[in-house]
């Protein structure tokens, strides 16, 4: 189960007719959640209320156990499945994850706008929906613009992967996250940024997280704090790798070796 990013959504264009899937043999569900592209807003949601809808999901399609990844701010929502699901979760992936707020180092190394977003979102809500507002607009009228703006406060690293990549099927994925509008994106944002009400002492099953030294959207000094308090975290910090973990191949196969390494 593979957990999107803020924003994000189902289209995500590295596993589509990916043959790296084939070739591992694995199958890869991205559920949406509340809010973001076809699933249904929840007003009132919290993070630890998306293991119950993972949980429904796999009945539904009749998978009994399973491992779960979030990248960026699909993290925090690997947490709370490991947290909640524990007699079905094999492991948890993290991948330049979000962080608690109460380990952000909001002023050490965070891109200014990534800056701007978390303290509106807990000092100034309303703004933060102007903001979003404005971003869903961008996405939507010019997209090209819009990539471009993105690739150029993107660090090297992160700009080389994107560069390689289909932008368009990248500008695809973020329009669709803001197919019925903000709630999604603003709902997110909100969660992440002030506490998240779970209890980490109750994870029990391995827990890996990937993180670049040089992510400016999620700095480095808080993803080590981060698993310094989550027990039994095993990190990998990858040199000089910025937020865009799982576009490098040679790391994404490193995370999913890793994570089928785990024995069910």
């Amino acid at each position: 189960m593979f957990f999107h990013g803020t924003p994000g959504s189902r289209l995500f264009n590295l596993f589509e007719n990916a043959p790296w899937i084939e070739r591992l043999g694995i199958q890869v569900i991205t559920p949406e959640r509340p809010g973001f592209g076809l699933s249904d807003p929840a007003p009132g949601r919290a993070i630890r209320d998306w293991a119950g809808d993972v949980e429904e999901l796999a009945d539904y399609i009749g998978i009994d156990r399973f491992h779960v990844a979030g990248g960026s701010g699909g993290g925090p929502y690997a947490i709370a499945c490991a947290i909640h699901l524990p007699a079905r979760v094999l492991s948890a992936t993290l991948f330049s994850s979000g962080v608690p707020p109460e380990v952000m180092q909001l002023s050490k190394g965070m891109q200014t706008g990534n800056r701007v977003a978390f303290l509106t979102a807990r000092y100034a809500p309303f703004l933060l929906k102007r903001l979003l507002a404005g971003t869903a607009r961008a996405v939507r009228r010019y997209p090209d613009k819009y990539w471009a703006q993105v690739l150029a406060k993107s660090p090297v690293s992160d700009r080389r992967i994107m560069e390689k990549q289909n932008g368009e099927s990248t500008i695809t994925h973020v329009q669709e996250a803001f197919r019925q509008g903000i709630d999604g994106t603003y709902r997110d944002m909100l969660l992440v940024s002030r506490p998240w009400g779970l209890d980490l002492e109750k994870i029990s099953m391995p827990v890996f997280m990937w993180h670049g030294t040089a992510d400016t959207l999620m700095p480095i000094s808080a993803a080590r704090e981060f698993a310094k308090k989550i027990p039994g975290c095993e990190p990998h910090f990858i040199p000089d790798a910025g937020h865009q973990l799982f576009g490098s191949e040679e790391v994404r196969l490193q995370m999913i070796g890793r994570m089928l390494s785990v024995d069910a």
